[in-house]
């Protein structure tokens, strides 16, 4: 088998690190190759239902990338698009956060309060909530990533509007 192999059109080659000139810029929109390293953003529009329903009901930002590889969040903007009503907030700990589809740890958050309980448009940048946790290759394998508001519930009644997610994250070729 060659060192350099060809890129065969899927969207996750083989391996990476062997030729990253292998890869067509069009089989990864919004995405950059840096360093040996993909470097994706997605973003995703929530309506007023699913904010509401979005204590009880995930919403899938990005799907599984398949064997052999783990996504990577590194930071997120949210983006409020004020409706005409505020949105009522159950409790200050209500928040949006980012996990692993499936389960419940918090990858990306960012509180609810200051945001959608605002009259006007609002924009909000979150980072990764800590460096260097320790997640199980199982727990992170193969896995889409979610947002979901956490807290006290109810977590948001009444108001309307919608909120843009913006995240970005890595594709990890695991070994």
């Amino acid at each position: 088998m060659p060192l350099i192999a060809t890129y065969d059109g899927s969207i996750f080659p083989q391996d990476l690190t062997k030729n990253p000139s292998q890869l067509s810029p069009t089989a990864f929109p919004f995405g950059t190759l840096n360093s040996g390293e993909l470097n994706l953003q997605v973003a995703y529009q929530l309506t007023t239902a699913q904010l509401l329903a979005l204590q009880t009901t995930a919403v899938q930002l990005v799907s599984a990338p398949g064997l052999l590889f783990a996504l990577m969040p590194k930071f997120m903007s949210v983006q409020y698009k004020f409706g005409g009503t505020a949105f009522t907030i159950g409790n200050a700990d209500n928040a949006f956060q980012v996990e692993y589809t499936g389960k419940t740890t918090n990858l990306v958050k960012t509180n609810a309060t200051g945001l959608v309980d605002q009259g006007s448009d609002q924009i909000i940048d979150a980072a990764i909530s800590d460096a260097g946790s320790v997640i199980a290759r199982t727990n992170r394998e193969n896995l889409g990533l979610e947002v979901k508001l956490t807290g006290t519930t109810p977590a948001l009644t009444l108001g309307n509007g919608s909120v843009i997610i913006n995240l970005n994250y890595d594709v990890l070729r695991l070994v």
